[in-house]
């Protein structure tokens, strides 16, 4: 089972994931962290979360990319449930990380990641109790975006629709 949770930035989606969360029947919870962290500003943003998820029961993965391989490291993944967040962290990461992003070729190979990077969320999904998916939705009309920025948000939004269609429930904050 898939739940999407997902909203603007700094919109509450976090705190909603996570009520939901918390109903669980699951033997264990996880939380897959899914950020990178680059400097100051994202150590900050690290730490606030986990001293936000203290006490909760959650048993924290760092997945950054190939989220499939949460399953992997899950004590029994038949009694367990896990939080994704965030699918945009995943986007960025994946884009980044990824031969597919050649900005002169990035359409070219468009379908090809997108289509990898649901499947993995799609698999995990089948292997586990239940999975929530955190994520943001940008406009993707903003003139102000760079060619890369762009680029990243038709990412981001696709994937979002994509798991807005295949999701059994699906929460915008």
């Amino acid at each position: 089972m898939i739940t999407l949770v997902c909203g603007k930035p700094n919109s509450g989606k976090s705190a909603r994931a996570e009520e939901l969360f918390s109903e669980t029947k699951a033997e264990y919870k996880y939380y897959i962290a899914t950020m990178q962290v680059f400097d100051e500003e994202g150590r900050k943003r690290v730490e606030k979360h986990r001293r936000a998820r203290e006490g909760k029961g959650f048993i924290t993965l760092e997945i950054t990319t190939g989220v499939e391989r949460a399953a992997d490291e899950m004590a029994d993944p038949s009694k367990s449930a896990a939080l994704l967040e965030c699918l945009s962290n995943l986007a960025g990461n994946e884009m980044h990380g990824s031969e597919a992003f050649d900005p002169r070729a990035f359409d070219e190979n468009f379908g090809e990641l997108s289509g990898r990077i649901c499947a993995d969320i799609v698999r995990l999904s089948d292997k586990i109790a239940g999975l929530i998916v955190v994520a943001n939705t940008f406009p993707a009309d903003d003139d102000s975006y760079d060619e890369e920025t762009k680029a990243y948000v038709r990412l981001n939004n696709t994937l979002t629709e994509k798991i807005r269609l295949l999701a059994d429930r699906v929460v915008d904050v």
